[in-house]
Parts: structure tokens; sequence; C-alpha cells
């Protein structure tokens, strides 16, 4: 363990986060899917069940399965202050248990934490079913490559939670008239878009045309905000709830940026 944590300070925070997610994929083909999930989520993590709720429980005191779950990530982001990271990437489940289904597909979207003791684990875990053609990535893409790395300062993270939560709210009074395009008029020019069912949207183009599908009506309330030391980069997790007799429950993570403008724009949206 100490070998090993030594050997991740003379690593980047990118690096480390790659690292931590292939190493996780590893274990869930060695030891079994719900080992490696506990020994990488944190305590508090969440997971959709479809809505939001403690990650663990789930894997807590389960038989080994032989199902198979392998996954890699091609896209990672880090916060300039290295205490957040997001991660996304293709997963694959084989020799499902109780079911007809032998092999599904999909993307994965997981946020990480660096915990104080060096670490990195699992605090949102979430994605979407969608048919590809499984690849384990060969190379991981740096989302936020060339940012300049920012020292947190008193008041960031806690001023971090207010732009997200303000940004949140202004969503929500757009998002009873269109989901869609409530994302779309504060997308980020980086968005990525993950709808159940269809192909991640990946940047503005590709993300305007997913969301201009996406006309539900619904009113959004996050559970919890997020923001990292840095103020920079923040998430909000919670339930959209369906308007106007839809009765649809849905959980929403959305993962926002801070521009240099000081404007925050929508980085990443999984509303299934």
């Amino acid at each position: 363990m100490i070998s090993a944590l030594l050997l991740a300070a003379t690593l980047s925070p990118f690096d480390q986060v790659v690292a931590a997610e292939r190493a996780f994929a590893a274990a869930s083909l060695e030891k079994g899917l719900h080992e490696a999930f506990l020994a990488n989520l944190a305590p508090d993590a969440i997971a959709f069940l479809p809505l939001p709720g403690p990650a663990r429980p789930k894997h807590e005191g389960q038989p080994k399965t032989t199902a198979k779950l392998n996954w890699g990530p091609t896209w990672v982001a880090v916060s300039s202050a290295g205490d957040l990271a997001l991660s996304t990437g293709p997963w694959q489940v084989s020799h499902h248990e109780d079911t007809l289904v032998k092999v599904s597909t999909g993307l994965f979207f997981s946020i990480w934490r660096h915990e104080p003791d060096g670490e990195w684990k699992v605090v949102v875990d979430s994605g979407i079913s969608s048919p590809l053609k499984f690849d384990l990535p060969k190379t991981v893409e740096n989302g936020f490559a060339g940012a300049a790395a920012a020292k947190p300062r008193p008041g960031s993270a806690a001023n971090g939670r207010i732009g997200v939560a303000t940004a949140e709210r202004t969503l929500d009074a757009a998002a009873k008239a269109g989901l869609g395009k409530a994302i779309a008029a504060q997308a980020d020019p980086l968005v990525r878009v993950y709808r159940e069912g269809r192909p991640a949207a990946i940047g503005a183009v590709a993300a305007k045309a997913l969301l201009e599908t996406d006309t539900r009506k619904v009113a959004c309330t996050p559970d919890r905000v997020i923001a990292s030391a840095s103020g920079d980069l923040g998430y909000a997790y919670g339930v959209c709830a369906g308007e106007g007799g839809d009765t649809a429950k849905y959980g929403f993570l959305r993962v926002w940026r801070m521009r240099a403008d000081g404007t925050w724009t929508i980085l990443s949206d999984v509303t299934p």
C-alpha cells in the first residue's frame, strides 16, 4: 500500500485517476464486481437505481456473481485543485444471471474524489445502456489538458457551490418548458450528454441535436451540490419530476464548470 501511494504521488492527478479507473476495472474481472466496487466506492458514494441513492448497499453481502463487467476510460478530466475528477468510457457485461440477455453494453460516467489518505474513490456511479461495439480503450483523452492548476483559496468551494446551485435554479425554471432546451441554453462547448439507449452526444453540435429530441417538461430538485476546492468545477444530482400530467421521475447528474468570464456551464448531463 505504501509503495503504491508513493508511486501515485509521482503521477499527475490525471494519470492517477486513469490508473485508478483501470485498476478498478481489472479488479472487477479478477475478484468479482461486488468486491471491486466495495473497494473503490467512497463510504458516501451514490448510484442511480434509477433514482439516486447510496451505492454501497447494492454490493454489500452479495454472493460472488458469474457476470463479468469490464470497462475502460476514454476521457478523464480533473479539477484544477486536483480533488475531483470525471471519468467516462464504454462498459460491457457478459454472462448475465437469471436473464436471457447474454451481453449488454453502455457508457459509464463516474465522479472520483481525492481522499485525505491520498487514494481516489468513486463518489458518483452513473451511466447509460447504449448499443456499441465494445473495445477496451487504449488511450485516454485529457479533458482539461493545458488548463492551469489552481491552489484552493478560502471560500472557493463555498462560492463554487453557490454558483452551481444558482445555475441549477435557472435550469429548473427553464426545464418546466422543456429539459432539452434548458440544458442546451447553458451547455459548455465541451458538453457531453447521455440519454438511455443512445450514443453519447459529445460537443455542442451533437448535444444540440440530441437535446432537441428531449422534450420532457420537468421540475428538477438537487439532492446535493458539490464543488471542488478550487471552486471551478462542481456537480449536482437529484430527481427531475414530470410536469403537466407526467408522473415519471428521472434521476439526474449534472457537472458544471466555471468559465473564464465567471459563468457556469454544463459540462455533462446524465438524465436517462
